[in-house]
């Protein structure tokens, strides 16, 4: 039997609704958040090798610097040469414990969007929102809170794709950057991607796009007509099948739940900087009510609060209190959140608060269950 080439897979029963989240620039954009003058700055985060000040090499930047040639991997020698004629540029050494902690902030407040959640590294994450959400347009409405959220709560910006699955997500989420939202819908995925350049595929790199460029493959179309038995004698079964399968659209991949300990997380920023819990008290309740909402919602209990202060000059100040048991109680989470704040408060001596954050962890689900702090009658 000759080896013809194989129809298009076809896709699964069940069309799912996945969603991809990639934050813009994120280290540079963690910096102006940190330093919010920054903004209107060519922003140029590096790695330092330590022999002069000049070497090592750029981890990224933001946008404007990229308007000058300013990427990822060149070394920094290169990037303040053609920055040269820019004079507020501004060079920074990576700080990755902040990002971290940026990260988990804004990963703690999408997971709560999702059926099933999967972080995928410091910047990007894939939701799960098929059970959740009864079609597309619901779906971009979901996203587009996401994306409001993660600004309001944290001045962050994202970039969102919407999808059947994940690869197609990943390829939307590239469309429109920066802060951009884009839905590629199951009955046109095929044709909406067909004329991309094949390294718009997650997992085609430079090598893999230019052997694909000597068999005469260009874009993604070309792909998904190429003959499989022809991929797989130059890359192997395994890569040669899924790049073959996203071309048409097609991959199965399903959204892992990430194996972490979630948080929930709450932040506002205050009308005046406050000098004493007293004046924090109503921010603090409508954040402890937000928050125990979206837990309630989600069907979590927690076990340990905690307070986040930002302070004026972007000190962080952090309590937190773990209880004997888990809790679904709105009272317990208000009143351990009072008490953290004003030892906070208490022990910081002279500050002045700009942010107030509310923090829950080590949650479980709640289906079915209740515990001892749900009959317990709290008075603060």
């Amino acid at each position: 039997m000759g080896m013809d080439r194989l129809p298009p897979p076809t896709t699964s029963f069940r069309t799912r609704r996945i969603i991809h989240v990639d934050f813009d620039y994120f280290f540079a954009q963690c910096e102006e958040i940190r330093r919010p003058e920054l903004h209107d700055r060519p922003v140029v985060v590096c790695v330092f090798s330590g022999r002069t000040e000049d070497s090592g090499v750029v981890s990224t930047a933001n946008y404007i610097a990229r308007k000058f040639g300013v990427k990822s991997g060149i070394p920094i020698k290169v990037a303040k040469s053609r920055l040269a004629a820019v004079s507020r540029a501004v060079f920074m050494r990576l700080d990755i414990d902040y990002y971290r902690q940026v990260s988990e902030f804004a990963m703690s407040i999408m997971q709560l969007y999702a059926d099933k959640f999967e972080s995928v590294g410091i910047d990007e994450c894939y939701l799960d929102v098929s059970d959740s959400t009864d079609d597309f347009e619901m779906t971009k409405i979901l996203a587009q809170q996401i994306k409001e959220d993660v600004r309001k709560q944290l001045n962050l910006t994202c970039s969102i794709g919407v999808a059947s699955n994940k690869t197609l997500a990943k390829i939307a989420s590239d469309i429109t950057k920066p802060d951009g939202l884009t839905v590629i819908e199951p009955n046109n995925a095929v044709k909406y991607i067909t004329n991309m350049e094949v390294d718009k595929i997650p997992g085609i790199g430079p090598k893999t796009r230019d052997s694909l460029h000597e068999l005469g493959i260009a874009t993604i179309g070309d792909l998904a007509k190429s003959d499989l038995f022809m991929l797989i004698e130059h890359f192997g079964k395994k890569t040669a099948t899924y790049i073959y399968n996203a071309a048409n659209g097609v991959d199965d991949d399903p959204v892992i739940e990430s194996d972490q300990t979630h948080t929930i997380m709450r932040i506002a920023t205050l009308k005046s900087s406050a000098t004493s819990s007293a004046e924090m008290n109503e921010d603090l309740y409508m954040l402890c009510r937000s928050i125990f909402n979206k837990a309630s919602q989600k069907k979590i209990s927690f076990r340990t609060v905690g307070v986040l202060l930002i302070l004026n000059n972007l000190d962080r100040i952090s309590r937190s209190r773990s209880l004997k048991v888990h809790s679904s109680n709105f009272d317990s989470l208000q009143s351990v959140a009072k008490s953290l704040l004003d030892e906070a408060m208490k022990e910081g001596g002279s500050i002045k608060v700009r942010r107030l954050g509310v923090v829950l962890s080590d949650l479980q689900n709640t289906t079915g269950q209740n515990t001892i702090f749900d009959f317990m009658n709290w008075t603060g």
